[in-house]
């Protein structure tokens, strides 16, 4: 499984353009990728600051998603302020989803899924080991 908790700065001014986009953004998602698992916007508590959280059944799937042509489609470069991706990781018995893992790119992977996968590399923490459950 591959979950990240994205926190999103918007430029003023453009919060409703921002949320029509992710709204398209989470239904062409959740019709079109069997293997999402969750995919879900928030506001924050400040204004212009929002937080997706993404799971998918794997880092392939994860992949997949960011490179996908309505992923692409937008001009999210003329709204997003700043944009940091953080790999979080469920707490077993607290959480449905199951840990974050990086695994390999299969064989006869797209030179796009290898770009993308240099781009977005999960970051499993140390620390995370002895706390998941076995």
């Amino acid at each position: 499984m591959a979950t990240l908790l994205c926190h999103i700065e918007i430029n003023p001014g453009k919060e409703e353009e921002f949320e029509e986009v992710m709204k398209e953004m989470y239904r062409r998602t959740h019709a079109e990728e069997p293997n999402c698992v969750r995919y879900e916007y928030f506001r924050g508590a400040r204004p212009s600051f929002y937080y997706c959280l993404l799971s998918f059944t794997d880092r392939l799937s994860f992949l997949q998603h960011q490179i996908s042509d309505y992923h692409e489609g937008f001009d999210f470069a003329s709204m997003i302020r700043s944009l940091e991706m953080e790999w979080v990781d469920p707490v077993t018995g607290a959480s449905p989803l199951i840990p974050t893992e990086s695994s390999g790119l299969p064989e006869g992977a797209s030179e796009s899924i290898k770009s993308a996968a240099e781009m977005y590399q999960v970051v499993v923490q140390s620390w995370w080991q002895q706390h998941r459950s076995t």
